[in-house]
């Protein structure tokens, strides 16, 4: 998938906070503190630098992914969010197998993306950790940043909430392009080029 940057590049930590209301609705105060907020973010950290400095092929690492954004990521509610509207016209079956294609394709799509930085991963310097801004009750917001052999670092932010009754990462921004809010725009150019179908949608999805 190729993102349109001059599209996207304006979507801001606001942005990202207002689709992440959207999609874990209101709840009661969040008892997810700061340093459980960054050591969440460390770890899920070390997992990716592992999977990028590891051998492996591109569809073996985005199945390793996979595993990663389910154990530690808030997928089948992205998945539901990603969806938009035409979640409620799909039946419990179809969801089903949308959140399943759907974890799949963009597991794939974000291996692609960390693997641009192996260099910097061989070398032990993958990411560095910055600062945590207090998003109110859509969660924390850990700043990092990747650093790049021959280029300079990324901004690599991570919204973490325990809204879904876990700690989770909710969304994941890469120099300002939010995973919600961008998957959420090519899964409605995706169905829009099916002409809304969902099924030859999801099955897009699985076979991508």
């Amino acid at each position: 998938m190729q993102i349109d940057r001059r599209r996207f590049l304006g979507c801001t930590a606001g942005a990202t906070l207002a689709g992440a209301a959207i999609l874990l609705g209101p709840m009661p105060a969040l008892a997810l503190n700061r340093d459980e907020a960054v050591e969440f973010v460390r770890v899920t950290m070390k997992e990716v630098t592992a999977l990028v400095e590891s051998a492996g092929s591109g569809a073996e690492k985005a199945g390793r992914l996979r595993r990663i954004m389910e154990k530690r990521g808030a997928m089948p509610e992205i998945a539901r969010f990603v969806a938009g509207p035409v979640w409620h016209r799909m039946n419990e079956a179809q969801q089903s197998r949308f959140v399943d294609a759907f974890s799949g394709f963009v597991s794939a799509v974000y291996a692609r993306r960390f693997q641009e930085y192996s260099g910097a991963a061989r070398q032990g310097e993958l990411f560095t950790m910055g600062t945590v801004v207090d998003a109110g009750r859509k969660g924390l917001l850990v700043k990092t940043s990747i650093e790049r052999a021959g280029g300079g670092p990324i901004a690599v932010d991570w919204l973490v909430s325990d809204q879904p009754g876990r700690v989770v990462i909710a969304d994941i921004v890469i120099e300002g392009i939010s995973l919600l809010v961008t998957q959420r725009e090519e899964i409605g150019s995706m169905l829009e080029a099916r002409g809304g179908d969902v099924d030859k949608l999801i099955d897009h999805l699985a076979s991508a």
